[in-house]
C-alpha cells in the first residue's frame, strides 16, 4: 500500500477534475488551463495544480514568486481571487529540478496528496509529453481531458499518439482544443498554420468536439498578471465552458 497515493486519491475523490494536456510542447497549454480556471472561478471556487515539475509556467503566468505555506492540513495554496494554485515551484522556488522517473512519481504523488485542496473543481496543468506525470495522474484519478494542439501537421501527428493512449485507457477526452488557430485583422482572418481541417478530421474520427481559439497579441502584455486579462481568448474559452 502506498500512503501518498491513497491520500492523493482521497484529496480528489468526488471532485470534478479537468486535465489540460498535450503531447506537444509550446502549444499554449498552461495559458489555456489558467483561462479555464479563471472563467470557472467566476461562478465557483476553483483550484489549479501545476504538475509540470520542470516548467512551473502557472506561477509565472500569475506573477507568483513566493513559497507555499504549510499548515496541519497540508500545503496551502496561493490565492488569486477565487483561484487556488498549487505548484512544485511554490516548494523549490525558482530553481531547476532534475529527477529520475521513480523520484518524479513520488514527488507528484506528494504534491497531489499533501495539497490542501478544498475546491470542487480542480484544473490539472499537465506537462508536455507522455511520461511519469501522465501515469501518476492515471493512478490517482480518472479526469476529463482537454487536449490541446496547434493546427499544424506536426503538432496533430504528435498529439494523436496521446489521444490514442487516452482512448485506449478509457479516459474521457472532453474537447480537442486547436489553439492559435487564427488572427483577426481588419482584412479578415489569418490562419498562421493553415486552416485547421486536420484537427477537425481528428475530432470527427473519434466523435470529439473541436474548439478553435485565436491568437491574441495583447495576451503577451499580461504575462505575470494573467488574472487581469479579459481579452478575446478568455471570451472564447468561456464559450466552450458554458
Amino acid at each position: 500500500m502506498n500512503p501518498l497515493l491513497e491520500l492523493a486519491r482521497e484529496r480528489l475523490r468526488g471532485k470534478r477534475v479537468i486535465a489540460v494536456m498535450s503531447a506537444k510542447g509550446g502549444v499554449g497549454k498552461s495559458t489555456v488551463a489558467s483561462l479555464i480556471a479563471l472563467n470557472l472561478s467566476e461562478r465557483q471556487n476553483t483550484a489549479i495544480i501545476d504538475l509540470d515539475i520542470y516548467g512551473n509556467s502557472t506561477l509565472k503566468l500569475f506573477g507568483i514568486s513566493k513559497l507555499h505555506g504549510v499548515s496541519k492540513n497540508g500545503i496551502e495554496p496561493f490565492k488569486v481571487g477565487n483561484v487556488s494554485i498549487f505548484s512544485i515551484g511554490g516548494i523549490v522556488g525558482d530553481r531547476y529540478v532534475v529527477l529520475t522517473g521513480s523520484e518524479e512519481g513520488n514527488v507528484l504523488e506528494s504534491l497531489l496528496g499533501l495539497s490542501n485542496v478544498n475546491e470542487e473543481t480542480v484544473i490539472i496543468d499537465m506537462p508536455p509529453g507522455m511520461g511519469e506525470e501522465l501515469l501518476t495522474l492515471k493512478r490517482v484519478v480518472n479526469p476529463e481531458v482537454f487536449l490541446v494542439t496547434l493546427p499544424s501537421k506536426l503538432s496533430v501527428m504528435t498529439v494523436k499518439h496521446m489521444l490514442d493512449y487516452l482512448l485506449d485507457s478509457k479516459i474521457e477526452v472532453k474537447r480537442i482544443i486547436a489553439n492559435m488557430c487564427y488572427l483577426k485583422t481588419p482584412e479578415g482572418l489569418i490562419y498562421p498554420f493553415g486552416k485547421p481541417d486536420i484537427v477537425e478530421d481528428l475530432g470527427k474520427k473519434h466523435g470529439i468536439r473541436v474548439e478553435h481559439l485565436p491568437v491574441d497579441p495583447e495576451l503577451e502584455n499580461f504575462a505575470g498578471r494573467i488574472q487581469e486579462y479579459s481579452g478575446v481568448l478568455k471570451e472564447e474559452v468561456r464559450k466552450f465552458l458554458s
